[in-house]
């Protein structure tokens, strides 16, 4: 039996409101640790509390008449045209949007929907999760969640049936029609259907236009928010999928798991399979859906089509990494590696594991070479001529030096990756290759692989970092930004490749990066991030709206990148 956790529905409406209105909620993917906005939105939270909606508005003007009213940050997904936008939400319209959800008689009514979106051989696994007080990576209890309740379930449900249908909706949060919250809402065309509308439905509406410039088809992704009321969609076509079941009186034995958009389908009887999934397509048409075609699949495999492709490719093609290290002595090898795998399967969990564990073996190397380089100084004041009482204080320390001569990862001298030039030893190298090569091929992981940008650029930052060459080591810096952000779509490496020079352009007092995000990093308090020319004046003159950088922690940032996942599921 999977194990259990809590979802958001356990909640009341005040902890489910203080729930989406912190910091790790609203921003749902990844950003530098100096990016903090809980502040912000308990400031917004203060300023509005309960003024309806219309009383803040500006006379004559609509948020969804304006453009910038949100921060789009666009994901490159192939280094060509593929876009994947997430979006950072006017943090005042979110509130709203929030309010709305989590106000005590809308939870209430969202809560009893979501029981009768519960029915029998249809479990969804997708409802936000309540983390840990402290979690071993970002995002681990969602992580968990997902490997628990779909992954391993699904593999102990191959004891039970024969054949496992595979699918998921394309593009299924840009093709959300919000009318389908009205329809959810009043469970059309279900026997539970209700007469009244919900006003619930239609302020959802409302607030959605607000954010997407008026248009009426999808809704943005980028926070936990998002993801709850695409459940509630979803949760509906459960319901509608469950009854038309019913209608065609299946007798067959079967079993549904949906996380999110994707659904797996158990059943022994092979025909009737075929008829659960032609009756799952007619509900997905109903709400302006689509099946993935290239993702659907029917499965005589169960336990093997189960895990994620990239998984079982970490797992049985991966040869450079078990308990005793890795395979690879070379690091440029080992990018090589993770580069061509990235390449069959791009923006997976995968990739960031595998560039994790080759960021934990160069920062191991690194700091073997540090503290052993400072033992070979004790060792070379021997030689000077010290006097013996020194003498015998340095020797005593060396003794276990000595038995640790030969590194334990490779088995080689200390120093005999590392070039020698006039007794100096070269750190433009790291084993296997030089760094500005290596630099190359994190660049180009970065470049065709965005949304795991973030963890090539850690493994950049940390080889450059070991470079004591100043102007080397920025030229390499200076053609990873023009590599990476001269090209469109390019806001994501822009925030990462920030956090490694942000110290260098402090100290020369200009930055190069452009996005809104990054000015603000960079100091410039005019930078407008939200258009909020919707909102009267003294409501937003009593909101601090640029405050989302923590100072003390930017005070301590690094050339070397660090943020709060390193590790994936594939850990646990």
């Amino acid at each position: 039996m999977a194990r259990k956790f809590k979802n958001i529905l356990s909640l009341d409406s005040k902890e489910a409101m203080d729930f989406f209105l912190k910091s790790e909620q609203y921003q749902g993917f990844e950003m530098p640790e100096y990016f903090v906005f809980d502040n912000l939105l308990n400031k917004v939270r203060g300023v509005i509390a309960d003024t309806p909606y219309e009383e803040c508005l500006q006379k004559g003007v609509q948020p969804e008449n304006l453009s910038d009213v949100n921060i789009d940050i666009l994901f490159n997904k192939d280094g060509k045209y593929a876009v994947r936008p997430l979006m950072l939400a006017n943090p005042i319209i979110y509130y709203f949007l929030v309010r709305e959800i989590c106000n005590k008689e809308s939870w209430t009514t969202i809560k009893g929907l979501f029981g009768k979106f519960n029915v029998p051989h249809i479990t969804a696994c997708a409802l936000p999760v309540i983390r840990n007080d402290k979690e071993k990576f970002h995002n681990a209890t969602a992580v968990l969640n997902w490997w628990n309740a779909l992954e391993q379930r699904s593999i102990e449900l191959s004891l039970e049936y024969r054949y496992m249908f595979v699918t998921d909706i394309t593009n299924c949060y840009g093709s959300i029609n919000p009318q389908a919250f009205d329809w959810a809402f009043s469970l059309k065309e279900t026997k539970l259907e209700l007469k009244d509308e919900s006003h619930i439905a239609g302020n959802i509406q409302k607030y959605l236009r607000a954010l997407q410039q008026g248009r009426n088809i999808g809704i943005p992704q980028g926070s936990a928010i998002f993801d709850f009321m695409s459940e509630i969609i979803l949760g509906y076509s459960d319901l509608l999928l469950h009854e038309a079941i019913e209608k065609k009186e299946i007798k067959a034995k079967y079993e549904i798991i949906r996380y999110r958009d994707d659904y797996r389908i158990f059943c022994d009887d092979k025909d009737a399979l075929e008829k659960i999934s032609y009756e799952l397509q007619h509900v997905l048409e109903k709400l302006n859906f689509r099946m993935n075609s290239k993702k659907t699949m029917l499965s005589e495999s169960i336990v093997t089509d189960s895990i994620k492709p990239d998984k079982l490719a970490y797992i049985y093609n991966t040869p450079i990494f078990n308990k005793k290290g890795c395979d690879f002595e070379s690091f440029e090898k080992h990018l090589l590696y993770i580069l061509m795998f990235s390449r069959k399967y791009p923006d997976s969990g995968s990739i960031k594991t595998m560039l994790s564990d080759l960021d934990e073996r160069i920062k191991h190397w690194i700091d073997e070479r540090e503290r052993k380089k400072d033992d070979m100084k004790k060792w070379e004041a021997v030689d000077l001529g010290l006097d013996d009482g020194k003498k015998k204080e340095v020797d005593a320390h060396s003794d276990s030096t000595t038995a640790d001569k030969k590194d334990k990862q490779t088995g080689t001298n200390i120093f005999d990756s590392l070039k020698v030039y006039g007794g100096h030893y070269d750190r433009n190298w790291l084993p296997g290759g030089n760094i500005r090569a290596m630099a190359a091929v994190c660049t180009q992981i970065a470049l065709e692989n965005v949304g795991c940008c973030h963890y090539a650029l850690l493994v950049l930052s940390r080889m450059v970092n070991f470079m004591t060459n100043e102007e080397e080591k920025w030229d390499i810096i200076d053609k990873v930004y023009k590599k990476l952000c001269d090209l469109p779509n390019s806001d994501y490496n822009q925030l990462w490749l920030q956090n490694i020079t942000y110290q260098k352009n402090k100290k020369e007092g200009k930055s190069p990066y452009k996005l809104r995000l990054c000015k603000i990093v960079a100091g410039n308090k005019d930078v407008e991030l939200w258009n909020n020319k919707w909102v009267k004046s003294e409501i937003l003159s009593a909101i601090p709206i640029n405050d989302i950088v923590d100072a003390e922690i930017l005070k301590k940032v690094t050339p070397v990148i660090t943020f709060r996942e390193m590790r994936r599921y594939n850990e646990i």
